[in-house]
């Protein structure tokens, strides 16, 4: 049935294909599922109550236990759910408390956790692609504009962060069998995810080197022989400065993958430069990653960082407001492991707090102090209600 069609000449149909044919493996529960975005981990969300934006406005990031941080509700469990369920449960929560009757929340997506997946060989529009969610191989394949008429489709390959690749044979869509034969790609394992990769390998072994990410000048490059690494990056016009992870460059040869750093002090940096990459090979600069910051700071947000911080360069990158609870600072790992932390000397000695690393994929979560005491204004308070006790006490005498 498909036989003959897939080739240069017909890209757009095939790309239009393979996008039918993934939404159409993904038929949505009911029609809702058709509108509705369901919040994921990372999200910035504009949480407010009409009539109370003042006091109950709040810029907050989905954290990754699936949970939220908002005002007098606590934490709330907001991924998963859609903007509405969010809204709704929210409501509840302040409607239990007793201090609103009825409220209205209002919760307004501002920014999307985005997928960053990379789509290399021989497809027609090869490099990182960004999703709001984990997609399948056909979708993958789909956002590269399809594989060229020279690819290997039964020799598919996806590459995930310390596993062993993952072969996936497409072959089936030029045959017309692709109901009958497309039911396995449906498992978790075949879902590509933040950080993966998907390889389509050509059926002509041709003389290029891929280099793609964060570098300025992406695509395949032809070589004669085996060249270094740091003249592969020199090729593709060296890494963008201010988003190229060069700790954690990906080399993706036959073999496998292996992760090389460029900024480790431990070893020799000349020796990971002159790393010899063999034509076939293909080279991913990934962005730095990301750590964020939330609750009682200045800037609340995400901040990108290339390597592990420590607590004190952390707080420094959102800042210290007077009222902040150091001393029950909070860090969720991007493992899922909690740990809290007392920096309450921090000011005192900041080389005591060196130590404790934060990684990219890491929150670090900054209360208020429950009760923040002008004591100023206590005993000014008091010394006026004794004066006018005192007068009263006269009148009354």
């Amino acid at each position: 049935m498909f036989s003959g069609i897939f080739n240069n000449s017909n890209a757009p149909f095939l790309a239009c294909f393979l996008l039918i044919y993934a939404l159409s493996s993904a038929v949505p529960n009911s029609a809702e599922d058709n509108y509705q975005y369901f919040i994921n981990t990372g999200d910035h969300l504009l949480i407010t109550v009409v009539d109370h934006e003042r006091e109950l406005t709040a810029l907050t990031v989905v954290r990754p236990d699936g949970m939220v941080t908002y005002d007098i509700v606590g934490d709330i469990k907001a991924a998963g759910l859609t903007i509405n369920q969010l809204s709704a449960a929210i409501s509840k929560k302040l409607t239990d408390s007793g201090y609103y009757d009825k409220p209205r929340v209002t919760v307004q997506l501002r920014e999307i956790q985005q997928e960053d997946i990379y789509v290399i060989g021989d497809v027609l529009d090869p490099g990182q692609k960004k999703s709001p969610k984990p997609i399948s191989v056909i979708e993958a394949l789909a956002t590269g504009g399809g594989y060229k008429e020279t690819a290997d489709q039964a020799n598919i390959r996806i590459i995930k962060k310390n596993k062993e690749p993952i072969s996936v044979d497409l072959s089936f869509l030029g045959t017309g069998s692709g109901n009958q034969n497309s039911n396995y790609l449906l498992d978790k394992e075949f879902t590509l995810e933040d950080g993966d990769i998907l390889l389509v390998p050509s059926a002509i072994k041709e003389k290029k080197i891929g280099i793609i990410g964060q570098v300025n000048n992406p695509g395949l490059y032809p070589v004669r022989t085996s060249i270094t690494l740091i003249e592969a990056l020199a090729i593709a016009g060296g890494p963008i400065d201010k988003s190229a992870d060069m700790k954690h460059i990906n080399v993706i040869s036959e073999n496998g993958s292996s992760i090389i750093d460029l900024k480790n002090t431990q070893s020799s940096p000349d020796e990971s430069y002159m790393k010899l990459m063999r034509p076939g090979d293909y080279i991913l600069v990934p962005e730095k990653g990301k750590l964020s910051v939330l609750g009682n700071v200045e800037i609340q947000g995400q901040f990108t960082i290339d390597s592990q911080v420590n607590i004190v360069e952390a707080l420094s990158l959102a800042g210290v407001k007077a009222d902040s609870n150091l001393k029950k600072l909070r860090i969720l790992r991007a493992t899922g492991e909690q740990l809290d932390v007392d920096a309450s000397k921090m000011w005192r000695n900041p080389g005591q707090y060196f130590n404790e690393k934060l990684n990219p994929g890491d929150v670090l979560i900054v209360p208020a102090k429950v009760l923040n005491i002008n004591w100023n204004s206590v005993y000014s308070a008091l010394v006026i209600f004794t004066t006018l006790y005192a007068v009263f006490r006269q009148i009354a005498q």
